[in-house]
């Protein structure tokens, strides 16, 4: 795996305008109004088991938007962030959009799901918004589900697969066979599929010997652990790997109620697609040693605007290090002030049409949105944690960026 270690370019600190002007000031569009707060709409989970991913958008979002304030604004005005809770669940998310776009509010940003990303981008098209996708990473919004007001954050989910598939056949050749736990909705099933599909383009004999899929608002897992270690070969742990595609609370269960298992040391090697850093917080000493393959982790990024972040974070929430989904909050708000500022107006048609092709700056560096399916071309990062006896009871030891010409799929829009 080629680890990026290019240095990018610097630009002034940047953060994203989400919607249209406050009802007090303006309506739809741009209103002809060149005074008063641009309010982003956010869309974000801030409750139930997977909140820490809706915090985390919010409070990377959150900097952008001070850090864009403190320097001036965009087209001379304030940003201001106005949230909803997603809930993890369509018709809620359907509901919010629906609000922030009723309200006057177009520019939205946020969402978890690939189930609510699928709900909310059609209606954004259908009452004239925008919306920038965080954490949506299923394929059928760059394809059959393509809608023109919707532009993604986060790497998709055939871009996720082929990393994860190239990361277990360069450092994990001699493991032929590999079980895999995802949750049980549109994202886990489609990079359990293409994991599989694009390992076996690199190894002709990869088997795939148990699949387990898990509800995504699970909190009991000994019935799915149980099954997915029924009838593990006994050199399991030299000849078969583990693909997880869980995330957030659900990653953070299995590790901790399957050690009474000794699960992870059933298996040659965990490599933990969608996962991140928090996971590693949350557990501690429990930690097991695995590679994550998602968004971003800050050690792998060596540029001003990274820096700018991380430091910014860091100042803002106890000296904590941002996540892989504060950074998609943070880089969703970047690419707003961007493209406001390049459309040169607020208005939705007008903003959208100049973020289509667009290159921005960001953590990872100048990144570009696909003109025909307004996919990201983004890298997608690994890198691997171990526990150890520090005071965070586990460490990274290695982080590599794989660049986007690797892993970006064909445009396949329609």
């Amino acid at each position: 795996m080629r680890h990026q270690s290019t240095r990018f370019r610097v630009l002034a600190p940047a953060a994203a305008c989400l919607a249209l002007v406050a009802s007090g000031c303006g309506s739809s569009g741009d209103s002809g109004s060149s005074s008063g707060p641009i309010t982003l709409g956010a869309i974000v989970t801030t409750s139930g088991p997977l909140a820490q991913i809706g915090q985390s958008h919010r409070a990377g979002a959150e900097l952008a938007v001070k850090q864009i304030n403190d320097a001036g604004g965009v087209l001379g005005r304030k940003l201001k962030l106005d949230v909803k809770d997603e809930q993890v669940d369509p018709n809620a998310s359907v509901q919010a959009a629906r609000a922030f776009l009723g309200s006057g509010t177009k520019l939205l940003f946020g969402l978890t799901t690939d189930s609510d990303c699928l709900a909310v981008a059609p209606i954004v098209q259908q009452l004239g918004g925008l919306l920038v996708g965080t954490s949506c990473q299923s394929n059928l919004l760059e394809t059959t589900k393509f809608v023109p007001s919707f532009f993604e954050i986060a790497p998709n989910n055939f871009m996720l697969a082929k990393a994860t598939a190239a990361l277990a056949a360069q450092k994990f050749g001699s493991v032929k066979s590999w079980d895999s736990v995802a949750p049980d909705y549109e994202f886990g099933h489609e990079v359990t599929t293409s994991f599989q599909q694009d390992l076996s383009g690199l190894e002709s004999d990869a088997t795939y010997r148990k699949q387990v899929f898990v509800p995504l608002t699970e909190t009991q897992f000994n019935s799915h652990i149980t099954s997915l270690l029924s009838g593990l070969p006994a050199d399991s742990a030299t000849s078969t790997g583990l693909m997880m595609a869980t995330f957030g609370a659900t990653t953070i269960g299995l590790a901790k109620q399957g050690k009474s298992f000794d699960m992870f040391n059933k298996y040659a090697t965990v490599i933990n697609l969608g996962g991140s850093t928090p996971t590693a917080e949350a557990l501690g000493a429990d930690t097991p040693p695995m590679y994550f393959v998602y968004d971003y982790y800050d050690g792998a990024y060596d540029n001003g605007t990274n820096s700018t972040f991380v430091s910014g974070y860091a100042a803002a929430n106890k000296g904590a290090k941002p996540n892989a989904w504060s950074y998609e909050g943070y880089t969703a708000v970047l690419a707003y002030k961007a493209a406001i500022e390049k459309a040169g107006s607020t208005d939705p048609a007008k903003v959208r049409a100049a973020m289509a092709g667009m290159t921005f700056d960001t953590p990872k560096g100048p990144l570009t949105f696909r003109a025909k399916d307004h996919l990201l071309q983004s890298p997608v990062t690994v890198w691997q944690v171990k526990p150890d006896s520090s005071s965070a009871g586990f460490s990274v030891t290695s982080s590599d960026a794989i660049p986007a010409d690797q892993v970006l799929p064909p445009v396949k829009v329609g």
